[in-house]
């Protein structure tokens, strides 16, 4: 066989068969004796490739290979006299099954039949480029093979825990009012060894340890490629239909990257523009230390990506005139819900900080539960960490999860206990979706899966983690559901609750009322004082160019009293009327008429919301007096 390597000058990596020829471009870790050694699918007649040193720039060979039979349709790299699997290879052989540790000679990459060029064509033919305001996202946030591995998911067998499995549930995903489903870990991950313990001085030794699976996928990986072991056939193919069908429902797509430090910011800025270009992903949630996330977000080809990340100026980011596509991620939203929601004192001012916080620069998520932590459906029945599953001593994990029981530690059959948790969930949400920024779901949360108190089950591969749909068909699951579906449509019809500016607590426009107005029991007296464990939001949704209703009274009673709050004054045609009552069975009323009333009891642990009904009359300012 003549074998025959020229010099090529496309600078990012691939490995694909152009009629006779593969061309191949790639990273080495050491640039002398480096060469490609190519497989049959079985493995066999393997052909070795030495590559000239005049076709290297950098640490990067790029070149055109003739004379390599079609037979061979993989490979592994060689260099300084080892051979391994390229790092950059779009999709990896070996790795099929979901962490079983594969012998690390015993993986390759493909070399595929398709040109980049032609993937990225196809993709731009499927690919949506919808450009949102943070304020109007509404996040969904899924495990792949957790989402749809449980028998009760409903899908066929082939498809549970995979890509296919998400586009069988992808009408349930709309039906939220979903914008954007966030993906965990779903590159292929270098799974050569088991996951040791994460806190390796609580286990007794590592050799005495059951053999526990890297569930959540945070792990250094083929950034390049698709998991295999997340696909019914094809990798590519089925992850590029994923996203496709996500998109035909107007559903952006968010991957999850977990990156080291060590690693190089042009590799990370490779990996962000192949998923994009390649498969037409939305954006981006990096996950480690010290990550370029506002380098990649003023790179002109992910100029309309989402970069999500922990850790921004946001300060800077303003006064640099913001970012479109930047947004913070983390979980400072999660401790003031959860201190407030259990009535801890000095929890109304960053409650009050959270509910209305808007970042000039730059976007912020908003969530109750996410992968780390209690589930939404635990955090209400459980107050410490019950990780014996993880085997390592129940050392595991956080035990300072900021939540209440309710009185009980655990499952109960108590009706009061139940009602309780049911109302404080129940408040949560409502909580979640009245507040500014993106709110976001944990797949399950909508119809209460859960861990059962693991708030760690990083190495749970079992139903512990797989999303347990039967809680769908339950009466509360359905009606946790229903409430979340119709939280999420009241959200998107009233602009008030999505600004892109702070509120400025002030009556700027001359309308007669702020844009937000504070109240306690009495009204515009707000309490915020150490011990206080209620507040009341009035929005004017006139500052919203709203005018039905013109306002929504939002009122959250975290005493484990009842409080009477005096209603704001109005003017005489109109009335109050409540359309949300947490403490009611049904949570979401619609027209309970408060016609005369001028207060309104609020039970213990509640929250309720009001709009105004009639048409509300600017006053002239000759009539406008203070209020």
């Amino acid at each position: 066989m003549q074998i025959k390597v020229t010099t090529d000058h496309r600078y990012e990596p691939h490995c694909y068969r152009e009629k006779d020829t593969i061309i191949f471009c790639g990273y080495f870790p050491k640039t002398a004796k480096c060469g490609i050694i190519f497989y049959k699918k079985d493995g066999s007649d393997p052909i070795t490739v030495n590559l000239p040193e005049n076709c290297r720039i950098g640490r990067m060979y790029a070149v055109r290979i003739q004379g390599i039979d079609r037979a061979y349709d993989r490979y592994r790299l060689l260099s300084g006299g080892k051979d391994f699997a390229d790092p950059c290879a779009f999709l990896v052989y070996g790795l099929e099954d979901f962490a079983k540790p594969s012998p690390e000679d015993r993986i390759y990459g493909r070399v595929f039949d398709i040109s980049p060029a032609d993937l990225i064509e196809r993709n731009e033919k499927s690919a949506l480029r919808l450009r949102r305001n943070d304020e109007d996202e509404q996040l969904y946030l899924l495990h792949v093979r957790g989402f749809t591995m449980s028998p009760s998911a409903g899908v066929e067998r082939s498809h549970r825990g995979t890509f296919a499995g998400v586009i069988d549930k992808a009408d349930h995903i709309a039906s939220l009012g979903t914008t954007t489903v966030e993906l965990m870990p779903s590159y292929e991950l270098i799974s050569r060894e088991p996951a040791g313990p994460e806190n390796a001085s609580a286990a007794k030794t590592e050799k005495e340890l059951p053999t526990r699976c890297n569930y959540w996928g945070f792990k250094e990986g083929f950034y390049f490629a698709p998991r295999s072991a997340y696909a019914s056939g094809d990798p590519c193919e089925e992850f590029h239909e994923m996203v496709s069908c996500l998109h035909k429902r107007k559903i952006s797509v968010i991957m999850q990257f977990w990156f080291p430090e060590r690693y190089p910011a042009a590799l990370i800025l490779a990996v962000c523009r192949h998923w994009l270009l390649f498969y037409g992903v939305d954006g981006f949630h990096l996950i480690g230390g010290r990550l370029p996330a506002e380098s990649l977000a003023a790179d002109p080809v992910l100029a309309d990506a989402k970069i999500y990340y922990d850790t921004l100026d946001t300060a800077r980011i303003a006064a640099s005139g913001g970012s479109q596509n930047l947004s913070l991620y983390r979980d400072d939203f999660q401790i003031a819900v959860r201190r407030f929601l259990k009535s801890d004192n000095l929890s109304i001012s960053p409650f009050f900080g959270e509910m209305t916080r808007v970042n000039e620069g730059c976007g912020h998520v908003n969530y109750l539960a996410d992968y780390r932590g209690f589930r939404l459906a635990d955090s209400v029945a459980y107050e410490h960490r019950h990780n014996e599953a993880n085997h390592e001593n129940n050392a595991d994990g956080t035990d300072n999860n900021l939540t209440w029981n309710c009185g009980v530690e655990g499952r109960s059959r108590r009706k009061t206990i139940l009602r309780l948790r049911r109302r404080q969930i129940f408040n949560q949400l409502v909580m979640l979706f009245f507040a500014q920024g993106t709110p976001m779901l944990f797949a399950g949360d909508e119809f209460l899966h859960s861990q059962d108190g693991n708030n760690n089950p990083y190495c749970q591969d079992n139903a512990i983690s797989w999303v347990n749909w039967k809680m769908e068909q339950n009466a509360l699951g359905q009606d946790t559901l229903s409430f979340v579906r119709f939280l999420s449509a009241y959200r998107r019809e009233h602009k008030i609750l999505r600004q892109s500016r702070p509120f400025r607590l002030m009556d700027y426009k001359a309308f007669g009322f702020p844009d937000l107005s504070l109240h306690g029991m009495e009204a515009w007296q707000p309490d915020f004082s150490d011990y206080s464990h209620s507040v009341a939001m009035l929005y004017c949704n006139l500052y919203a160019k709203e005018q039905d209703p013109a306002f929504l009274y939002c009122i959250y009673n975290c005493s484990w009293e009842s409080r009477r709050f005096a209603l704001p004054t109005i003017q005489k045609s109109l009335h109050w009327t409540v359309v949300i009552d947490t403490s009611k069975e049904g949570a979401e009323i619609r027209d309970h008429d408060l016609s005369g009333e001028k207060t309104i009891l609020l039970a213990p642990r509640s929250c309720v919301i009001m709009e105004v009904r009639g048409k509300y009359r600017i006053a002239s300012s000759e009539q406008r007096t203070p209020f």
